[in-house]
């Protein structure tokens, strides 16, 4: 819990962290999930922003403490194959 972010996934042992996002809050990029609303934008708008600064500034402070990050988006997850692929790939190097 003391670590920037609040990773999702811990590997102290390894150095490493898995942070699962939601593709909304986070505005993944590649997704259609990361659309900003279309009500009451001049709130959303630097809401979402907010949580995509806060986001790579929680990535660089993890990584400059030594640690190696893993982001798994939401829409990422149901195809499991390529989860597990990405997963053990991760976690073995």
């Amino acid at each position: 819990p003391d670590l920037p972010g609040k990773p999702d996934l811990v590997f102290p042992r390894l150095s490493k962290v898995i942070d699962v996002r939601g593709c909304f809050w986070h505005q993944h990029g590649k997704c259609v999930d990361s659309h900003v609303p279309k009500s009451r934008i001049e709130y959303w708008r630097p809401k979402l922003q907010r949580n995509r600064q806060r986001d790579k500034k929680n990535f660089q402070e993890l990584e400059a403490l030594g640690w190696r990050v893993l982001v798994v988006w939401e829409c990422e997850v149901p195809d499991l194959k390529r989860l597990k692929r990405a997963l053990s790939k991760f976690l073995a190097n």
